[in-house]
């Protein structure tokens, strides 16, 4: 009976479940320390390397775009189809974080048109073209990364993040100043044809390019005076472009050219007063089609 009564008395089972409650809290400590901390850090990390692998797939798609472009300029039945695949999710860790972010992929969801136009001695005004070319694009949608935007048109390769965009891969426009007695302008366009397409997935999708047409359109040796017009969404991109090649080869601002930059527009006017502008415009096309890789 004695016995019982000590086994009650005992402060053994208290002691215990003390312990317990102790290690168990700080067990739930150091996983919310974990939670809060260190796993938002290793996710955003893994979501910038995702980041960086849609770049490389966007310049593979631009490589492949020009390797097509160039297939129908030699060759003008030439039907050669190429596919790029684009990972669209990303930023999983195995165990602690393997929920995946995701993306928005685009064809002709956002508007890039060109306008040129030019003067001679002779002619005010010459009318160039007007052209809609259509884009390709890639926007994240990260959870703890900063979001990014990928964009192809007319060329060109741009990335744009919080109101801001860089061009990260050149057009096909070329600007040489020779001996200050003529300025050589080439541009070829890059026109991207389909239907409007949006897909938002986590996996992975494909891009399938087909070349479909390249056209000489002129060329113009005796211009004075050049102007090409953009309506773009990044504007603030192709204008640091425009103006760093004019630059280089050591134009004059604003006596040769100048760069006007709008809310979704960039004009950019060459004056050759004292030589000619010697133009050649050519222009390429690319079927693009989405489909699951």
């Amino acid at each position: 009976m004695n016995s019982v009564k000590q086994f009650f008395k005992s402060e053994s089972a208290v002691s215990t479940v003390v312990s317990f409650v102790l290690l168990l809290g700080l067990f739930v400590t150091v996983l919310a320390v974990f939670n809060a901390h260190y796993i938002p850090e290793w996710k955003a990390d893994a979501e910038k390397a995702h980041m960086d692998d849609v770049y490389d797939d966007m310049s593979q798609l631009k490589a492949r775009a020009d390797m097509l472009s160039l297939a129908s300029s030699l060759d003008e039945n030439s039907t050669i189809s190429l596919s790029i695949p684009i990972k669209m999710g990303g930023g999983d860790i195995p165990i602690v974080g393997p929920t995946k972010s995701s993306g928005m992929l685009s064809v002709n969801d956002r508007i890039y048109k060109i306008d040129i136009t030019g003067t001679n001695s002779t002619d005010p005004f010459i009318a160039l073209g007007s052209y809609d070319l259509g884009t390709i694009g890639y926007s994240s949608n990260n959870g703890y990364y900063i979001d990014q935007t990928f964009t192809y048109e007319n060329g060109a390769v741009i990335v744009s993040q919080r109101e801001r965009s860089l061009m990260k891969m050149d057009p096909s426009i070329s600007i040489k100043n020779q001996s200050g007695t003529l300025l050589k302008v080439d541009l070829t366009l890059m026109e991207i044809a389909g239907d409007r397409v949006v897909i938002t997935s986590n996996g992975i999708e494909e891009v399938k390019l087909t070349g479909n047409d390249w056209t000489k359109k002129f060329e113009n040796k005796s211009l004075t005076d050049l102007t090409i017009s953009m309506n773009t969404s990044y504007p603030s991109a192709w204008a640091k472009y425009l103006n760093d090649s004019a630059k280089s080869e050591d134009l004059a601002y604003p006596s040769d050219y100048n760069v006007d930059e709008g809310e979704d527009y960039v004009i950019f006017n060459l004056n050759s007063s004292d030589s000619n502008i010697d133009f050649h415009l050519n222009k390429a096309t690319v079927d693009a089609r989405v489909g699951t890789f």
